[in-house]
């Protein structure tokens, strides 16, 4: 799997740091970590990751899908919902590569991080990813 630089939204600093551990894990790098949809906005702004992962409840009352709607539009950088309170129907309707579910194992992460990686590589038109 080829490595992907990763922005990451998420408030809680300790599923965050978990986070950032695993993907480290599996070979990519995290580029930052932002606690509002702001601050998540100025951070892919300024890294150009190739994948966010985006929490939906954010610091300050901010929503990530709308973060992840923005960063889409402005530059066309995919995202991924990283969260216990979407549906699938709701994260394709809010235009998301996919889903991945809270609490989530290893395996799906690796799975769904898999997923993300083709459709990159293949410039093919959008799956939608689940885990």
């Amino acid at each position: 799997m080829k490595p992907l630089r990763i922005a990451v939204a998420e408030d809680n600093w300790f599923v965050a740091e978990h986070l950032r551990s695993e993907l480290a894990a599996l070979g990519h790098s995290v580029v930052g970590l932002a606690r509002t949809g702001e601050e998540f906005i100025e951070l892919v702004a300024r890294e150009r990751p190739d994948l966010a992962l985006v929490d939906v409840r954010l610091a300050g009352g901010s929503d990530g899908l709308a973060a992840a709607r923005e960063i889409h539009e402005r530059f066309a950088i995919p995202a991924i919902a990283v969260t216990g309170e979407l549906t699938v129907a709701q994260a394709k309707a809010a235009g998301l590569l996919g889903l991945l579910r809270k609490p989530y194992t290893s395996a799906r992460l690796r799975s769904v991080l898999e997923g993300a990686t083709e459709w990159l590589e293949s410039g093919t038109s959008k799956p939608f990813l689940v885990g």
